[in-house]
């Protein structure tokens, strides 16, 4: 495996994700040198479901306002929870296949395990900090008594926190040299993604 990701000893998950917050490439070559496989790939995806579900419950309390059902935030929590629990990790293993074929388009040596170990321990690794974004939220309706819209910029460094852990393990399951250059890649890709959810949206594409 390429130097630039020298593996640690490997520790408790608490402390590997903290390292991933440092080194995120040689926290990955840790869990790389711990060996990979689909039983801990699956282990960090659903830890990873969990922690997102229990943040995005006050925005599940907020949205139940406007549903017009006997128990609205029940049914909101249900909802969220059902998203998370259910359809976040399949389209978690979509997404991974995904990105081991643009991957392997580029010369990545590393497989589909690889690719989904990438994905799912920067999902896990990142969840924290999301979950910190939505209790200074929560907080901050709480103390203010009504959603402060500033408080939305938080998610920014959250989300920049993800993509650059995630182009870090990527680069080091597949053997990529520079972590900027698939940092770059996967920011550009997201940017299409969201450009093309904007055209269908305002164009009516169905």
């Amino acid at each position: 495996m390429n130097p630039v990701g020298e593996a640690e000893p490997p520790r408790g998950l608490v402390d590997g994700i903290a390292r991933a917050w440092r080194a995120p490439r040689r926290a990955m070559a840790a869990e790389v040198a711990a060996g990979l496989s689909e039983r801990r790939a699956l282990l960090h995806l659903l830890l990873a479901c969990g922690l997102l579900f229990v943040a995005s419950l006050p925005m599940a309390v907020r949205s139940s306002a406007g549903l017009a059902v006997d128990e609205p935030v029940s049914a909101a929590v249900s909802a969220h929870l059902f998203a998370w629990g259910a359809l976040a990790p399949l389209l978690g293993y979509a997404l991974a296949a995904a990105v081991q074929l643009v991957a392997r388009a580029f010369g990545g040596r590393g497989g589909f395990l690889g690719a989904r170990a990438a994905l799912f321990w920067s999902a896990l690794a990142a969840a924290p900090a999301a979950l910190a974004v939505s209790v200074i939220g929560a907080l901050g309706t709480v103390l203010a008594g009504r959603v402060l819209p500033q408080l939305a910029w938080l998610a920014f460094p959250a989300f920049g926190l993800w993509v650059w852990i995630f182009a870090a393990s990527l680069a080091e399951t597949q053997g990529f040299d520079s972590t900027g250059r698939v940092a770059g890649a996967v920011v550009l890709v997201l940017l299409a993604i969201v450009a093309l959810a904007e055209y269908a949206s305002r164009h009516g594409v169905r």
